[in-house]
């Protein structure tokens, strides 16, 4: 059996957990901007529309790439989706949001792991709201992002 202190010894990055530090440390207010943050489209997103934007998020499975040779390093897909009934405030919501996670590798990590790098950082495009919301008045822009992070030690 391994030495317990064995660097292949690991646990899972919890990439959610990380991902929900990291978007509550987001400061809304200096860009005017309030929006509800959620895991997945809950009964209540509708009514959460009528006074706020609603970012959804999802994360992929952590996955340590073939060339790694350090066993805390993982990457993981997430998926955002900004719902909003006011396009011009939805765009500056995916804007603002796009830039503050280009900054996560540049910020200190937290007691869930540390970004560090995005592997993939597209913008956000608008999508259709079919299966996300009964309302015909509301926007929505996706972005898919693809990042690297580290495991605490």
């Amino acid at each position: 059996m391994s030495d317990v202190r064995d660097l292949a010894v690991r646990d899972q990055l919890d990439a959610v957990g990380l991902t929900r530090i990291m978007l509550d440390r987001i400061d809304w207010k200096i860009r005017d901007l309030n929006p509800v943050i959620q895991p997945e489209v809950t009964p209540v997103t509708d009514s959460l529309l009528l006074a706020h934007d609603v970012i959804l998020y999802h994360c992929g499975a952590p996955e340590q790439p073939d060339w790694n040779v350090k066993a805390w390093i993982w990457r993981y897909s997430l998926s955002l989706t900004v719902l909003g009934r006011d396009p011009a405030r939805v765009f500056r919501t995916c804007a603002y949001l796009n830039r503050c996670i280009a900054m996560w590798p540049h910020v200190e990590g937290t007691i869930l792991g540390k970004i560090g790098r995005l592997v993939d950082n597209p913008g956000f495009e608008v999508v259709s709201t079919g299966d996300m919301t009964s309302s015909k008045s509301v926007v929505a822009w996706r972005s898919t992002k693809h990042i690297q992070a580290a495991s605490p030690r």
